[in-house]
């Protein structure tokens, strides 16, 4: 499905940011560099070629730095610096994965804006029946119960939350 991009844009200081779901935008050099970060326990890296099918086949939110505020947004004037991915369907249902923002960047305020971009996303799907995220660790799950509403869900005896790898030998 093709939606269209959604843009937004803020000042910290003296430096201009943006945030967008643009799929141009994305520089494969900083989601390889996520998933080789610590910070991104749940991930390692894979091929480009992986990384490209997973991109055209997700809502991406990528976070920038403008590097000339006087341009209009293309792919040589921005720096990226974040990501936050949604596998969604975009009616019912969306995952929330693979939210990085390099390290040099944080402690700004600029992941909870990334997230609050995220949130007006989600929004903007009136038929979300659910949305999801895996992460632990208690300043994680308090961050993402105060900007997004989600809870830590203890399913009734009669549902079951199941996670499986088809492929363990690849976990």
């Amino acid at each position: 499905m093709t939606t269209k991009s959604q843009e937004w844009r803020k000042t910290y200081g003296s430096t201009d940011y943006l945030v967008s779901t643009s799929r141009s935008l994305l520089q494969l050099s900083l989601i390889q560099r996520g998933f080789s970060d610590p910070l991104m326990y749940w991930a390692k890296p894979i091929p480009d070629q992986d990384i490209e099918l997973m991109l055209d086949n997700s809502c991406n939110i990528g976070l920038y730095s403008v590097l000339d505020p006087s341009k209009v947004s293309d792919e040589g004037n921005v720096q990226q610096l974040g990501i936050a991915r949604l596998v969604t369907d975009y009616v019912t249902f969306a995952y929330l994965t693979d939210v990085y923002v390099v390290p040099e960047c944080q402690g700004l305020g600029l992941g909870k804006w990334l997230i609050a971009c995220v949130k007006e996303v989600m929004e903007a799907m009136p038929q979300l029946r659910r949305a999801m995220l895996l992460t632990k660790g208690a300043k994680a799950i308090s961050f993402y119960e105060r900007e997004l509403g989600f809870n830590v869900h203890q399913p009734p005896e009669t549902l079951a939350v199941m996670i499986g790898n088809p492929r363990p030998s690849q976990a």
